[in-house]
């Protein structure tokens, strides 16, 4: 089993978020929706900053591990697979 880091969590969640948000926002994420917030605002609130001249998506995510998150919150909030 792999061990994911809470850096990787994050930034797999960002991009998550920057590849299919509507509105700003993933809908289809739980958290989400009870909140009424995107994942961004959650992820600010831990304390997690993005790299401001990175522009977040699948294919900007830096190793195996956050591809993989990525992929698994994909297929668990019923986004296409890319």
């Amino acid at each position: 089993m792999t061990e994911f880091n809470r850096f990787d969590i994050c930034a797999a969640y960002y991009a998550l978020e920057v590849d299919w948000n509507v509105g700003g926002w993933l809908r289809e994420r739980p958290s989400n929706a009870r909140r009424r917030e995107s994942t961004g605002v959650q992820l600010r609130r831990m304390g997690y900053r993005s790299a401001p001249d990175t522009c977040y998506s699948f294919e900007s995510l830096e190793n195996d591990n956050q591809r993989e998150i990525y992929l698994q919150a994909a297929h668990r909030f019923g986004l296409p697979a890319l």
